[in-house]
C-alpha cells in the first residue's frame, strides 16, 4: 500500500502560543523529474515546495519548516512585537491555512510572509533569504507567470549578490563559482545576456573553480551560450 505524500503535523508558534496543524510532504515521496539549469526541480506529483513554510493561524509568523520550531523567541524582539500586534489586530488574515493539497499561489503567500519575518530576525543570514527570494522564482514559474518571474528573479539576483559580497563561507554544494553562475544563469533568464556572460566569466576566474569540475563545465557551456546569443543580437563581444 503506497504512503501518503502529505500528513498534517501538530505544533507551537514559538511567539503567540498557537497550537496548529499543518500540512507537510514526506520525504520519501519526493520524486524528482529532472533539474533546471537554476537548480529548480521539476517534481512527479506533489511538489514539496508548496509545503516548505510553515505559518501561524494566530500571528502569522512564519518560517522553513526547519526552522519554525527553533527559533529563540528570546532573541527576536522585532519578531515578537509584530506576533503581538497581527495577533491582536481584527483584519483579515489571509486564506493561507488550509489543511491538505495546496496551490502555488498559496505557497508563493507563504514565502512572501517568511521572507518578511526573515528581515525581522536579530540576525539575518544572507544565504537563506537569497534561496528564499530564488525558491519565489520557482513558485511563479510553476503558476506559468513569467512577468512574476521576471520580478522575482531581479529580487533573486540582488539578494545573492549582496550574499556573494559579504557572506564569509559559502554552501559547500556550489562554493564560490556555483553562486557565481547562479548569479549569472538569473541574468540570462532575464535576457541580460551581457551581464550574464560577465558573471560567467567571473566564475571561470574563480580560485575554487577546480573543486566543482561540473559546475565548471556549466559555466564553459553558459560562456559560448552567451557569445551565440550576443552575436544573434549583433552586440559587440568586448
Amino acid at each position: 500500500m503506497a504512503v501518503e505524500a502529505l500528513f498534517n503535523y501538530k505544533i507551537k508558534c514559538p511567539f503567540c502560543g498557537t497550537q496548529f496543524e499543518t500540512t507537510r510532504m514526506r520525504q520519501s515521496a519526493i520524486r524528482v523529474k529532472e533539474q533546471e539549469s537554476d537548480f529548480g526541480n521539476v517534481y512527479e506529483g506533489e511538489c514539496p515546495y508548496l509545503y516548505a513554510i510553515t505559518v501561524c493561524p494566530g500571528c502569522t509568523f512564519a518560517a522553513k519548516n526547519t526552522d519554525f520550531e527553533k527559533i529563540r523567541f528570546q532573541s527576536e524582539a522585532k519578531i515578537m512585537a509584530a506576533s503581538k500586534q497581527l495577533k491582536a489586530s481584527t483584519k483579515p488574515k489571509p486564506d493561507i491555512f488550509a489543511l491538505g493539497p495546496s496551490t502555488p499561489e498559496v505557497a508563493v503567500k507563504r514565502y512572501e510572509l517568511c521572507i518578511a519575518f526573515y528581515k525581522m530576525r536579530y540576525v539575518v543570514e544572507l544565504g537563506v533569504l537569497a534561496n528564499l527570494y530564488l525558491q519565489l522564482v520557482w513558485l511563479y514559474r510553476l503558476m506559468k507567470n513569467p512577468e512574476k518571474e521576471q520580478l522575482a528573479l531581479a529580487q533573486a539576483i540582488t539578494a545573492y549578490e549582496t550574499y556573494l559580497g559579504k557572506a564569509y563561507t559559502l554552501p559547500e554544494s556550489l562554493g564560490e563559482p556555483g553562486v557565481i553562475y547562479l548569479i549569472g544563469d538569473m541574468y540570462r533568464r532575464m535576457g541580460k545576456y551581457k551581464e550574464a556572460r560577465r558573471m560567467f566569466e567571473s566564475g571561470l576566474a574563480s580560485k575554487e573553480l577546480r573543486d566543482y569540475p561540473k559546475i565548471a563545465d556549466m559555466i564553459r557551456d553558459m560562456i559560448q551560450l552567451m557569445k551565440e546569443k550576443l552575436e544573434k543580437a549583433g552586440e559587440p563581444q568586448a
